[in-house]
């Protein structure tokens, strides 16, 4: 655009044409000088400039079709913009340009910044149209003679430039017997490295690209699949093109302002390239055709440009895919990260293409002559350099600031499944900007996910069978042998355990395939040294408390024969033997008085290394290294006048709480990590949300206040002047939940780093507002159901709330915009369940990104990211509710219980973690996760090398369950003698205490222990607890005959005090020819 404005404007003065096109005079001078460096560093003849003697660039007129030529980029690398129609000649000395008059005005501006180190200077000769140019150009060819030896010239022989003036030139210089060579390889190789400028250019280039491909063209593309619209590659992909073209392109992208400065410098580097249905070209020059879009798989290929620096971004989108999908598109990503992980500085680029091809002979060497020919290539200015082609022949060595575009494929792939002709053949491809550091490859383009879940979509369609039995009346649900209904209530048991099974069974394939993921990435993580636990980080062991460094510093107004408290050194003296020996306030425990008789005591209870410490200080370090040491355990003192002993018991208690408070203030500061500032719009307008309530609240009272979008975060102001400061890059999580069944709408923040609000750091922050009254008073007299007072309240009500949600969606909305790659979560309340995740019942919900509940504090915010598993406990199907631990992937961190969950949310919450690629198992009792925990974290690889979590699974490899339907449906077993039935009840107590904290369930260890010493089989044992049930009723029946009521009485007392110690709860037998199932030996308590 730049170019056909400066090579057409005429009404526009010389000095106003300088002003408008200023070039940076300081990078131009700097990268003359890169220039001249690398040609007399290199001038060799059997080196990169071959011996020349001048460098020439010549331009011709603009040419919209050929938007990469080696003289356009050399142009915006020297001026920033285009100068069409332009001869630029570099000699050893001088640099001459002879161009129109317009232009020579803007380049001569520079001489008025030439540096006094500079190289060269500039020299600028006006066009003449009376003689064609001919003196020009015979004074040009005259300074190139004059130029060292004055024989060869470094030219641009391979482009073709349009217009007279260019053809000219050319043959001028050609006539004057000057030698020319191919000028492109040595420009590519200045142009190959960028400075700090360049890289902040790519980088942006890289980040409109990836938004453009995740925020536009996917959601487009999930459009057209999901409403079965018929769409052309073509026509789609000029679409994108109209799109990166419209004025409001960054507000729909959701991107902000300060990371695009410039929007009309913005534009696509080729048409996207869309291809599905079969038909696919991997090559860089490929087109998108006419057929239309395909739901099967799809690959989409786009590059952003921003001032003329080019990226490029590929990914390829599978619609219901197959193991082989997923198995090939998992090699692919290993393939591309094998090869961004070789371009290394100093190592040639071939290892690229090297290392990929020896990774898939090792993966899967069939599928060598599906890969493609090379593995991408070095972008830019140009957006393909031919001469570094990453590729086995490419020579060329990597340095740091030089950016590739690592884009690799599999091409011609079979799928023997499809039923469609358009799915059978089917490629996978996956392109990125590199850009390689001092420290190593940086993806530019990493905000579009690659992974897995990010790329593959589960499409059910409906059959056809299934639609047509919608309508149809349902069958009655009666018994024609007794003519009872059978309703839900009396099949319930039966019914739940047949849903449980069809769930389990149609999420087993891949949860087991989850099983040997998470071992995979759990050794990953593990070799890499993350989530290993380091003792926890060894604290610094703190130094001994002091009070005073010599005796000189004692207080000069106490008595030796009375104690004294020094609040300034926070030390209490104690009077022993005529000696005043001084203790630190932190090594007292408690302090007590009494009085007895005549005299009022004092006791001083000290912590020591055996018993319980303080919270001061961390008294407990320094205690552990005095263990086994004689220590003070108390002291008491006594005397006659208590007011002494009142003022110092008065003063001790003042001070061990002051300190406390302040140790305690200070473990909350403890690995504070500081946010960047604020940085607030001035001048620009501000979104608010206004009489907002915070939580927890800056001052613990309850205060409305002001919420305040700015430029890189939020800032809350209460009406009391309190500030909270929250910036976009210390949020993790961000919720929307509107008001729907609750009184509150809010935007809850999950933070990375914990904040101070007032003397607690916080991980959550919270802003709402009350839409409805949360509590009604009963004392009020009832009104009549068509009162109008109480319609019209209703009705407030429910515009408050609507007005309310709108509000805060608009403000969550932008944030994201004014943020960039920030997203709100909504909870999905269809998906929610009701549980106990700390102390009291509340509806917890699934977000796309987390495990939530937002009303009643203290907040529950669990990342899907961090969970590494999760166990279903008390999963027995005669119970109404069951508990789920979550283990996390950070093996530090305790797992969390969410308790007391509905049985009939169990199949749901199955279903959500699944397609969240989580894996689950189930159990029937509450495991001790401490136990387990400590095991894990003993030795965390050998843990994940063995069996890992199996052990939690309580069914066979074939997904049968480890209980019959027998066991289920007889709620009886075998009684052993009556030892063994002393050791069940005292199990027993320990079951009923496990339901409280993570503790083991030793009762059916017990009971099945017993009855395998029997020596019996189930049958038997079961035959046998028949006829004693039988034969012990008999007996009892006619002594219940005979007994009065006053005995009937009586037998209750005794049953209740002694019969009822000896009943247990009978556990459900093992299925028939297996062998009890319990936990590793390790894992027992």
């Amino acid at each position: 655009v730049l170019a056909r404005l400066v090579g057409g404007r005429s009404a526009v003065s010389l000095a106003d044409m300088a002003e408008e096109y200023r070039i940076d005079a300081d990078v131009f001078w700097e990268r003359v000088q890169k220039l001249y460096d690398s040609w007399k560093s290199a001038r060799g003849a059997d080196q990169l400039w071959q011996g020349v003697d001048a460098v020439v660039v010549d331009n011709g007129k603009y040419d919209e079709d050929q938007l990469y030529l080696k003289s356009t980029a050399a142009h915006n690398w020297l001026f920033g913009l285009e100068l069409p129609e332009t001869v630029i000649v570099f000699t050893d000395t001088m640099c001459y340009v002879l161009s129109t008059a317009k232009k020579t005005a803007i380049i001569e501006t520079l001489m008025a910044r030439r540096p006094d180190a500079a190289c060269t200077s500039i020299l600028c000769y006006v066009r003449e149209k009376s003689d064609k140019d001919a003196a020009n150009y015979a004074k040009l060819v005259e300074k190139i003679k004059f130029s060292l030896d004055g024989k060869t010239v470094a030219a641009l022989i391979k482009e073709q430039p349009k217009g007279d003036h260019a053809k000219n030139w050319r043959t001028a210089l050609e006539a004057s017997g000057i030698v020319s060579v191919d000028l492109g390889p040595m420009l590519a190789e200045v142009l190959a490295v960028k400075d700090d400028a360049e890289q902040a250019l790519v980088k942006r280039a890289a980040f409109f690209s990836s938004q453009l491909l995740e925020h536009h063209v996917v959601p487009t593309v999930e459009g057209i699949v999901d409403e079965k619209k018929q769409k052309k590659h073509s026509s789609l992909a000029a679409d994108v093109e109209d799109f990166v073209q419209r004025e409001d392109v960054l507000s729909k992208l959701k991107i902000p302002r300060d990371k695009i400065p410039d929007p009309t410098s913005l534009e696509v580097c080729y048409t996207p390239i869309i291809q599905s249905g079969g038909k696919y070209s991997l090559k860089p020059s490929a087109e998108s055709n006419d057929d239309n879009l395909h739901d099967h798989v799809i690959t989409i290929s786009l590059g952003g440009r921003y001032k003329s620096y080019c990226s490029n971004v590929g990914r390829t989108y599978i619609i219901n895919p197959t193991k082989d999908h997923q198995r090939n598109y998992a090699l692919l990503l290993d393939l591309q990260q094998a090869a961004i992980a070789a371009l290394v500085p100093g190592k040639p680029a071939s290892d690229a293409m090297t290392a990929v091809a020896n990774r898939l002979k090792e993966r899967n060497p069939e599928l060598l002559d599906k890969l493609t020919k090379n593995v991408g290539f070095a972008t830019g200015l140009e957006f393909r350099d031919g001469t570094c082609v990453l590729n086995l022949k490419n020579t060329k060595v990597v340095r740091a600031g030089m950016v590739f575009n690592v884009a690799l494929g599999l091409e011609g792939l079979d799928n023997p499944k499809a039923t469609d002709l358009r799915s059978k053949k089917y490629a996978l491809f996956l392109a990125d900007t590199v850009l390689i550091g001092e420290e190593g490859p940086e993806v530019l383009t990493s905000k579009c996910s690659n992974k897995w879940d990010s790329i593959s979509y589960q499409i059910q369609e409906e059959p056809q069978a299934a639609r047509g039995k919608e309508n149809q009346p349902k069958k009655s649900a009666t018994s024609h042998k007794s003519g009872v209904e059978l309703t839900e209530t009396r099949t319930r048991q039966k019914n739940q355990q047949a849903m449980h099974q069809a769930v389990d069974e149609r999420l087993r394939e891949h949860q087991l395939e989850l099983e040997e993921t998470i071992v995979h990435e759990a050794l990953r993580r593990l070799n890499h040294g993350e989530g290993a636990d380091d003792g926890g980080t060894k604290r610094a062991l703190n130094t001994i408390p002091t009070a005073y460094k010599s005796p000189d510093q004692y207080p000069r107004d106490m008595s030796h024969t009375q104690t004294h408290v020094d609040v300034k050194a926070e030390a209490v003296l104690v009077p022993i033997y005529g000696t005043m020996v001084p203790f630190h306030i932190s090594t007292i425990k408690n302090v007590t008085k009494s009085e007895e008789g005549a005299y009022t005591y004092l006791r001083i209870n000290f912590n020591n290394a055996g018993q319980g410490l303080a919270a001061a200080k961390d008294v407990a370090d320094v205690m552990e290294r005095f263990k086994g040491m004689d220590s003070i355990k108390e002291v008491t003192l006594r005397a006659r006048d208590p007011r002494n002993i009142n003022n110092a018991f008065r003063l001790i208690k003042e001070l061990r709480t002051r300190v406390m408070r302040r140790d305690k203030e200070d473990e909350e500061k403890k690995g504070l990590v500081e946010q960047e500032q604020l940085r607030t719009l001035a001048g620009q307008r501000i979104h608010r949300l206004r009489d907002v309530n915070m939580r927890p609240h800056p001052s613990g009272r309850k205060s409305q206040g002001l919420l305040e979008l700015h430029a890189n975060g939020v800032r809350y102001t209460s009406n009391k002047g309190e500030r909270i400061d929250i910036t976009f890059k210390n949020m993790r999580n961000c919720f929307f939940q509107p008001a729907q069944k609750e009184h509150l709408v809010l935007i809850h923040i999950h933070l990375h780093n914990g904040i101070m609000i007032g003397k607690k750091r916080q991980q959550d922050v919270q802003f709402y507002v009350e839409v409805i009254e949360q509590s009604y008073a009963l004392d009020q007299g009832r009104r009549g159901g068509y009162d109008p007072d109480e319609l019209e309240e209703e009705q407030r009500e429910r515009a408050l709330r609507n007005r309310m949600n709108a509000e805060f969606q608009s403000f969550a909305k932008k944030m994201e915009e004014q943020a960039g790659d920030l997203e709100f979560d909504i909870p999905y309340r269809e998906l929610g369940f009701n549980a106990v995740a700390h102390k009291t019942t509340s509806f917890v919900m699934p977000t796309v990104n987390a495990l939530v509940e937002l009303i009643e504090p203290p907040w529950l915010v669990i990342n899907i990211a961090d969970i590494e598993i999760v166990h279903f406990e008390r999963v027995v199907f005669g119970l109404k509710n069951f508990d789920m631990v979550v283990v996390f992937k950070d093996i530090k961190r305790d797992p969390f219980q969410i308790t007391t969950i509905d049985m009939q949310s169990l199949d749901q919450i199955k279903t959500w973690l699944d397609s969240c690629n989580i894996k689950f198992y189930e159990g029937i009792a509450n495991l001790h996760w401490p136990m387990i925990m400590k095991t894990v974290r003993e030795d965390p690889i050998g843990f994940y090398e063995g069996d890992a979590w199996r052990f939690l699974d309580l069914k066979g490899p074939d997904g049968s369950e480890e209980s019959s339907e027998e066991s289920e449906e007889s709620s009886f077993a075998p009684s052993g003698s009556e030892e063994e039935e002393e050791e069940d009840d005292d199990d027993d107590d320990d079951e009923d205490a496990s339901d409280e904290d993570f503790s083991d369930s030793d009762s059916e260890e017990g009971s099945l222990d017993s009855d395998e010493s029997s020596g019996k089989d189930w049958d038997e044992l079961e035959k046998q607890a028949i006829k004693q049930d039988r034969k012990s009723g008999m007996e009892d029946e006619p002594r219940k005959r005979g007994k009065s009521k006053r005995d009937d009485d009586s037998s209750v007392d005794d049953d209740s005090e002694s019969e009822r110690k000896k009943k247990k709860k009978k556990p459900l037998p093992p299925p028939k020819g297996k062998a009890p199932m319990r936990p590793p030996p390790k894992f027992k308590k």
